[in-house]
Order: structure tokens, then C-alpha cells, then sequence
């Protein structure tokens, strides 16, 4: 049976999408699968490492406690899985590079220069502004949060704590700064969406200023205005150079 032009065109484009487009596609799988087993092994040793200088983290976190604070092991094994989940959190500190290097390389080929040009900057910022807010958080926020709640109703009750429940509280408060410390990235990565420009930002910065004190305050919880104008600071400033990055960028 004869076969028409017709189908010959289409067995040849059948051909072209089994061999063209299915093997750059296996081969990317294959190359995205290396890559999150290279970031996992990172993430097991950077974990293993942070697990065999456990004691010294827990004993690190605990300084950011009002002094006299009783730590207690309630449950069977308690001390034991805050080891382990401290140890996965500065394990990951520990292979972030390595798994920033592997997803940029991974991502950064099939990116035109204008993509390029945003996701480098976002890469590099990001974990130094999460870094310096989570040791703002470790050094001013969280001391002054502990020594309110801690302090509020002492005179009615004897405040001891679980070693878990302080840990977790540690860990939440040293993410939420480091968050709150990606706000230059976020604006950054806004303004190249087209949702915000330097014009907003400065034609609202008595708003910015309100939110930044009002953030300030509740982060310090305590009578003494230091730490709450340090964070107030330090808050505006991220602020001023988000704009300051728009105006560069021409935003």
C-alpha cells in the first residue's frame, strides 16, 4: 500500500519529537536528579557535623535566656530529638553553599541575560541578609522577648521551660528575623515583576517608617527603648537600600 507525503511528514516528525525533544528531556531529569543527590549528601554530612557539636549549639542557644532559667528534659529521649532537629537546621546553614551552586547551575543555562541578571543577585543576598537578621534575632530580638515573657507574672509562678520548647521557640524567632531581613530581596524581586517601582517606595516611606517602629516595638517587647530602636534602625535602613537598589537598578 502506497504511502502519501502526508504521512511520511508525519512518521518524520514523530521521529524528530522520540529523538529530538524526549532525549534533552531524559537528560535534564538525569541531571536534576545528580543535583538533589549531591545537595542530600551535603545535607546528611553538613547535619552529622552540626550533630557532633550539638551540645555546644544547645548550649549556645540556651545563652540567649534570662540567667537562672531551669532547662528540663520532660519527655524520654527529649534532649536527644532537639539534637537532632537543631542539627538538621545548621546542617542545612552548613550545605547551603552546595546546594545554592548546585540549583544555580541547574537553573542559570536555561535563563536569558535579563533573568540572569535577577536571580544572581537574589542567590548571592539572600542567605547573608537571612544570616544577619538571625543573628540581630539572636543578639537584641530574642533576648529582649525571653526577658518579657519570662518576666511577665514572676511574681505568681517559677519559670522553668522544656529544652524542646525553648529550642523551637529560638529556632521560630531566628527564621521570622531572617525572613523579615529578606525584605531588600522581596522588593527587588517585585520591582523586576513590575509591581513596584523607587516612586512607591520613597512616596510611602511615612507609612514604611510607622510599620518599621511598630515592627521594632513588638519584636522588643521590654520597657527599654535601646534594642527597640536598634531593630527600628536597622528595619529603615533595609528599607532606604531597597530603594536605593531600585534607583540603581532603574526601578
Amino acid at each position: 500500500m502506497p504511502v502519501s507525503t502526508k504521512e511520511l511528514k508525519l512518521y518524520d516528525k514523530t521521529e524528530e519529537f522520540d529523538g529530538g525533544l524526549l532525549e534533552p528531556l531524559t537528560d535534564h531529569l538525569t541531571d536534576l536528579r545528580n543535583k538533589i543527590i549531591i545537595s542530600l549528601i551535603a545535607l546528611c554530612i553538613g547535619t552529622l557535623i552540626a550533630f557532633t557539636f550539638s551540645k555546644e549549639i544547645i548550649f549556645f542557644m540556651t545563652k540567649i535566656a534570662p540567667s537562672g532559667t531551669t532547662f528540663l528534659q520532660i519527655k524520654p529521649g527529649e534532649f536527644f530529638f532537639t539534637s537532632l532537629k537543631i542539627s538538621m537546621y545548621f546542617g542545612l546553614v552548613i550545605a547551603l553553599p552546595v546546594i545554592i551552586w548546585q540549583l544555580a547551575s541547574f537553573i542559570l543555562p536555561g535563563l536569558n541575560s535579563k533573568e540572569v541578571k535577577i536571580v544572581v543577585p537574589v542567590a548571592m543576598c539572600s542567605p547573608v541578609l537571612f544570616l544577619f537578621g538571625s543573628l540581630v534575632a539572636y543578639y537584641f530580638v530574642a533576648p529582649s522577648m525571653l526577658k518579657f515573657l519570662f518576666g511577665f507574672g514572676r511574681d505568681v509562678i517559677t519559670t522553668s521551660i522544656s529544652i524542646e520548647s525553648f529550642i523551637s521557640f529560638a529556632l521560630m524567632i531566628t527564621a521570622m528575623c531572617g525572613i523579615i531581613f529578606l525584605l531588600p530581596v522581596i522588593i527587588f524581586v517585585l520591582a523586576n515583576g513590575g509591581i513596584l517601582n523607587s516612586e512607591i517606595l520613597v512616596g510611602k516611606w511615612k507609612y514604611a517608617l510607622l510599620v518599621c517602629v511598630i515592627l521594632g516595638a513588638i519584636l522588643t517587647p521590654t520597657p527599654d527603648p535601646f534594642n527597640m530602636c536598634i531593630i527600628s534602625a536597622i528595619l529603615i535602613s533595609l528599607y532606604g537600600l531597597s530603594i536605593g537598589i531600585l534607583k540603581l537598578a532603574g526601578r
